[in-house]
Order: structure tokens, then C-alpha cells, then sequence
């Protein structure tokens, strides 16, 4: 006797087993003689994904999918991503390393949707071999990012977070800092978030330069900016930097002894891009012998850092990469990384792919 399932099951995977659906008109029936049907499995492994709203992982859920999460509440490394992929066809993926031996291995994967805009940590090359869609959200966050550039710039200048320590130790210190009122911001990079970072800016009546070897000067005169044509310049002449450049062999470790020797002791370096930017070594060494006034980290070249590394370090402001983390960037960020991995499953283009 056949027994009948009510509800319609999408047909994406299908696999053995003794006891299985077959279609009898509009609905189901168990038979033996028709495959058993099951959804594509998703991990999510950024560690925000869902958390203050939950509209992306309920759009999720109404695909059927199953979803497997990171549990470690860190960046997968390469060996962690192998053993967690295993039939998933698709990632919301956070600031894991997506490596060619991971590709390589991979063989149910589809679609990795990147939860942010930088991809870096993804080979490309090798998810393009293996057949493998990368998606990012180019601009979900870069409001809330530019917001904190700008908040570490004052935090470092006015020297905060060691104020508000001595204040809550029940002390009352005179700590003296500089105004970003009317200074000179450099800027290295101008895409979306260095962009809104000059706009920010410029309402402290700030003169903006740029380095940034893929924009004319005519590009950077529309966002109130004065192109130069050297690192080094900028360096010179700012009184506080800001990075906006990706990670790549051209800017790996760009900030180091030889360029921080160049800015003005005064001045005030901030990275919100990418740790990989700085050699941190040499940052601590120039904050320690002052040949910069400070500096405001998001970003390192290993997340979590060893805390160790950073004590006793003057005029240094940490923050745990939470450049994105506002209601309204986690939200775009979710939604935009969701719809992309919806529509690639479903056989349609996403709307931010970059491989």
C-alpha cells in the first residue's frame, strides 16, 4: 500500500535509499522505485551571519536547505574548511581561507558567497577551475567601515581609550592630542570606502589627498580630493593616513620602517582594509620611539592576534575587525551574500559575482 506525502519536494540532489518518493499526480508517494529527495546543504561560516536580524537566514530555511554553521567563532584556516565542505554546495563565507587545495578537494561545492567585499582570501583561479561561482557584497558596508576609519582617526588623535581608562581608575588626566579640524587626510585607496571617508572628512574642513595608481585626478577632484603620485608623498604631507587598498604582492606589508620613517611624527595611521598592509613589528617599534603619533587598528595580520604582541604599546587602538558590524551593514551584507547563493542554486546570475 502507498502512502502519501501532502507537501511538493524540490528535486535538486538525489540519493539512494530503500524507501522513496514517486510523483502519483500532484503529490508524493512512497515507493521503492523512485529516489529519495533532499536539499542542497549550506555552511555559514561568518560569525555574525543572522545574529540582529534574521530575515537572510529565514530566506534561507524557506529553500529547505540544510544549514551547517562555524562553531569556532574564528576565520577558518584551509585544513578546518576541507573537513566542514563535505557535501555543501554552497557558503556564506566569512574571512576564511579559501585555498586551491581546498578547491581542489571540493566536489559538491557551487557557490561561495563572500559576506563582505574583500576576496582575497579566496584563489580565484582555482575556484574558476573547479567551476566554483564567487560572489562579494561590494556595497553593503562601506558606510559603516568609513564611519569607524573616521572614529579611530579621533579615538587615536585624542587619545580616548587611555582617558577613559585612567578616568574609570579614578583618575583625572590631562592627556593632550591633536585636532583633525583643518588637517591633511591621506588617503590610500579611493573605492566605495575610502570615497565616503573623504566625504567624512571634509566636513572637518580637511584638505583630502589620494594615492591610488587605478583613478585619475579628475576621479579624485569629484570627491573633493587631490590626487598624488606617490606613496611617499602622501606620507609626507598627511597628518593622518588612512588605508583603503586590498591585500596583494603590490601592497603587502606597504606600511613598514622605510614608509613610516616618512610620515610626521605627529601624524596618525589607520588601517580598516587589511592587516597584511602593515608590518606590525615595525609599527610597534615606531610607536614606541614616536616616529608617528599613533595609529588605530581593525584589521591584523593574523585574527585573532596574540593580544601579547600589542601591550605596552603607546598610543595604539585596537579593535576586533568590526568595521561591518552595525545593524545596517550585517543586514545588506546577509542579504546581498543570500540572494547571490539563492540565485546561483536556482541556475540564475548573481548580482555581484567576481569569478
Amino acid at each position: 500500500m502507498s502512502r502519501f506525502c501532502p507537501f511538493m519536494v524540490y528535486p535538486l540532489k538525489k540519493q539512494a535509499h530503500p524507501l522513496r518518493w514517486r510523483k502519483t499526480g500532484r503529490l508524493y508517494e512512497f515507493d521503492k522505485f523512485c529516489p529519495l529527495i533532499t536539499m542542497p546543504k549550506i555552511l555559514v561560516t561568518s560569525t555574525s551571519y543572522g545574529q540582529k536580524d534574521k530575515t537572510p537566514l529565514e530566506l534561507l530555511q524557506s529553500k529547505g536547505y540544510e544549514i551547517t554553521w562555524n562553531e569556532t567563532g574564528k576565520p577558518l584556516a584551509a585544513a578546518d574548511l576541507i573537513g566542514k565542505l563535505d557535501g555543501c554546495a554552497g557558503v556564506i563565507a566569512g574571512l576564511d581561507y579559501f585555498t586551491a587545495e581546498v578547491f581542489e578537494w571540493v566536489n559538491d561545492l557551487k557557490v561561495v558567497a563572500r559576506y563582505g567585499v574583500g576576496f582575497d582570501r579566496v584563489d580565484l583561479e582555482a575556484a574558476q577551475r573547479k567551476g566554483v561561482i564567487v560572489t562579494n557584497t561590494p556595497t553593503a558596508n562601506s558606510d559603516s567601515v568609513a564611519d569607524l576609519a573616521v572614529g579611530l582617526m579621533l579615538a587615536a588623535a585624542r587619545h580616548l581609550v587611555e582617558a577613559h581608562r585612567q578616568t574609570m581608575d579614578g583618575g583625572w588626566p590631562k592627556l593632550f592630542g591633536v585636532s583633525l579640524f583643518q588637517k591633511t587626510v591621506g588617503l590610500v585607496g579611493l573605492g566605495r570606502i575610502g570615497a565616503r571617508v573623504a566625504k567624512r572628512v571634509q566636513g572637518f574642513d580637511c584638505r583630502t589627498l589620494v594615492y591610488d595608481p587605478f583613478i585619475d585626478a579628475e576621479t579624485a577632484s569629484r570627491y573633493g580630493c587631490q590626487k598624488v603620485d606617490t606613496l611617499e608623498t602622501l606620507l609626507a604631507e598627511s597628518d593622518f593616513v588612512s588605508l583603503h587598498s586590498p591585500a596583494s604582492p603590490q601592497t603587502n606589508q606597504m606600511m613598514n620602517r622605510q614608509t613610516l620613517s616618512l610620515m610626521k611624527p605627529t601624524a596618525i595611521l589607520v588601517n580598516t582594509a587589511r592587516g597584511e598592509l602593515i608590518n606590525e613589528t615595525d609599527l610597534f617599534e615606531a610607536l614606541k620611539n614616536k616616529v608617528i603619533g599613533g595609529a588605530g587598528l581593525d584589521a591584523y595580520a593574523a585574527e585573532p592576534p596574540q593580544i601579547a604582541l600589542y601591550q605596552d604599546v603607546p598610543n595604539l587602538v585596537l579593535t576586533p575587525h568590526m568595521g561591518a558590524y552595525t545593524t545596517e551593514a550585517l543586514y545588506n551584507m546577509a542579504m546581498d551574500s543570500t540572494n547571490d547563493l539563492i540565485a546561483v542554486l536556482e541556475g540564475r546570475e548573481p548580482l555581484y559575482r567576481i569569478a
